[in-house]
């Protein structure tokens, strides 16, 4: 006992002594090492089949998308107008974790008012495997999160200043918050919950939240015009996706647990639902700022786990506010276990990012050498092999088309070889934007290609294609073991199958 005691003495001492590397400067030098990190990665890795599915929306911009709203094409667009390669379609993941962490910091000075709070919650938040890897890709989760934050932000100035224009701008904030992702709309059950709970609740006497709620929908028609003149199929997927499944499966919600623990790291997430816990007891104003606009969120992707399960980025704008409350909980006053405990989760999430990052461009992990099925399921992969398809494509001796079971690999395609090969998708593939855009030509007279990989469904010679010739593969490796197989069996369209072949062409 004498000795956990000694132990845990040395510990708070030593944590008491780092205290004071929390600061502003070092906040600043930490954060702008992990951008540069990020940087070197945006230009090193290939696109992710998302990014690249992704990146064909800006190349044919418009109010509404299948999958999503349309701000992540606007944001690509914007940051591609100089280039189109790797880095610039990711710049503006970059700039978001900048602001983000900016938001960051002036509501932790502004909820607590010490340094020490500020600059632990942005070192957490830029610690995560979650921003190391999410503000990494651009996918809808980098354009909900600054929107997001900044909505958080706002709501914040409004209750402590009680300027009534403030809740104009965050009708707007709102609303571009839902141009982003759907999940956004989240944030109303988080405020509401927030003004019921505290004297703030005066303010749903008044007008200005009904019509800032107004403003925020106004900015969101576009999306529900695009959307009425598709058969509202945006919604429906994304309904079906997110809420469909008919079992109920207790076991998802674990599977889902295991993944925030993974993003955030599993000190971090065990120590964020204590001080959660610790902030409703105390039922301040501040503390429920940071509970209402977080947990809530978590606990609705749980919930929904139930029947489908939820991916681990679903609820990543919590992790706004859960930096906060985390950061207080452990760094406020002082504490024998709550400071060392804070550093140890500091110090693990961050190695667990890094470890994640240096593996994806560098491939340290022998995966292969102990498991090679754990090699070939490496989620990592999903940043390779693509280049080498797309010169292997650009080398053919005509131009084609190419058909394939997969939105995302057809996207692929057309990013990695410049555009010079349109891109397909078969019939009985997942249905996507492809199948919206129906854009010029269906391949006929030229020399069509169907292309797949060991993953994807495979019937050209019955369903797509009469086959002149036997397919041919070629293999992708990396660190000297084959990340992907692409299969592509030449062939003329079936005349009777053309029809029913979604296409896009780039423009």
């Amino acid at each position: 006992m004498r000795t956990i005691k000694c132990i845990l003495s040395g510990l708070a001492t030593l944590a008491g002594d780092m205290a004071r590397w929390l600061n502003q400067n070092n906040t600043l030098a930490l954060v702008a090492l992990l951008a540069l990190w990020r940087l070197y990665l945006s230009a090193g890795l290939q696109l992710h089949p998302d990014e690249a599915y992704y990146w064909l929306w800006s190349r044919h911009l418009d109010t509404g998308y299948f999958d999503h709203p349309p701000m992540v094409a606007y944001f690509i667009r914007l940051s591609t107008l100089l280039s189109n390669a790797e880095l610039w379609v990711r710049l503006s993941a970059l700039l978001v974790s900048l602001t983000v962490s900016a938001l960051l910091w002036r509501l932790a000075m502004q909820l607590f008012g010490r340094e020490a709070v500020a600059a632990g919650s942005v070192m957490l938040f830029n610690a995560y495997p979650l921003t190391m890897l999410g503000t990494l890709l651009i996918t809808p989760d980098v354009p909900v999160l600054v929107f997001w934050s900044l909505s958080v932000y706002l709501f914040w100035q409004l209750m402590q200043r009680g300027q009534v224009w403030l809740w104009y701008l965050l009708g707007l904030s709102f609303g571009l918050a839902l141009l982003s992702k759907y999940t956004a709309i989240l944030l109303l059950p988080c405020f509401l919950l927030y003004l019921l709970l505290t004297p703030d609740r005066r303010w749903l006497r008044t007008v200005h939240p009904y019509l800032a709620l107004l403003l925020g929908f106004a900015c969101f028609l576009p999306v529900l015009w695009w959307n009425s003149r598709n058969g509202w199929i945006s919604f429906v997927f994304q309904f079906r996706n997110g809420l469909g499944g008919e079992e109920l499966r207790v076991g998802n919600v674990a599977e889902y647990s295991a993944g925030q623990m993974l993003i955030v790291g599993p000190l971090v997430w065990l120590t964020g639902w204590v001080a959660a816990w610790d902030a409703w007891r105390r039922r301040d104003r501040q503390s429920l700022l940071l509970v209402c606009t977080s947990v809530p969120v978590i606990v609705f992707f749980a919930l929904s786990s139930l029947r489908k399960a939820a991916g681990p980025n679903w609820p990543a704008c919590a992790y706004f506010s859960f930096s906060i409350l985390v950061s207080h909980y452990a760094l406020e006053g002082f504490s024998r276990v709550r400071r060392p405990l804070w550093w140890v989760s500091l110090a693990s999430t961050l190695a667990l990012a890094l470890l994640a990052t240096v593996h994806a461009r560098f491939s340290i992990l022998p995966l292969q050498r102990y498991a090679p099925d754990l090699a070939t399921a490496d989620a990592t992969n999903a940043f390779h092999g693509w280049r080498e398809l797309g010169a292997e494509l650009k080398n053919l001796p005509s131009p084609h088309v190419a058909v394939t079971p997969s939105h995302q690999l057809s996207a692929e395609i057309v990013y990695y070889t410049d555009s010079a090969v349109a891109a397909h998708t078969a019939q009985a593939s997942r249905p996507s934007q492809f199948n919206i855009l129906g854009l010029s030509g269906d391949g006929a007279g030229q020399a069509p290609l169907y292309i797949w990989t060991d993953g994807d469904f495979a019937d050209p010679e019955h369903s797509y294609f009469a086959v002149s010739g036997r397919s041919q593969r070629l293999s992708t490796y990396r660190a000297g073991h084959v990340v992907r197989n692409y299969y592509l069996a030449p062939g003329r369209t079936n005349a009777q199958q053309t029809a029913s072949i979604s296409t896009t062409s780039p423009p």
